[in-house]
């Protein structure tokens, strides 16, 4: 969990620091999946952590997907135009 959790903003910062060009997209495609890869974690983890504890990280994880999609899809309409 520690890992996937991470790899979000290691994959958003090295993205980052490449510009934002295609190399940018790609990275942030790979965040998304680490957000998705944790989501998974935090499901899985309902024995070790509390109830609310969970719904509200799960809440952030869906928040970062729905940013990072928005982005990768700016960056593809700005490579497009």
């Amino acid at each position: 969990m520690i890992r996937s959790v991470g790899s979000i903003s290691a994959n958003i910062e090295e993205g980052f620091g490449r510009g934002f060009g295609k190399e940018f997209a790609h990275f942030l495609r790979i965040s998304r999946g680490s957000a998705r890869e944790s989501k998974g974690w935090y499901k899985k983890s309902k024995f070790l952590l509390e109830p609310n504890i969970i719904q509200e990280r799960i809440a952030l994880l869906d928040s970062i997907i729905k940013m990072t999609t928005a982005t990768i899809q700016t960056l593809k309409n700005k490579n497009n135009s």
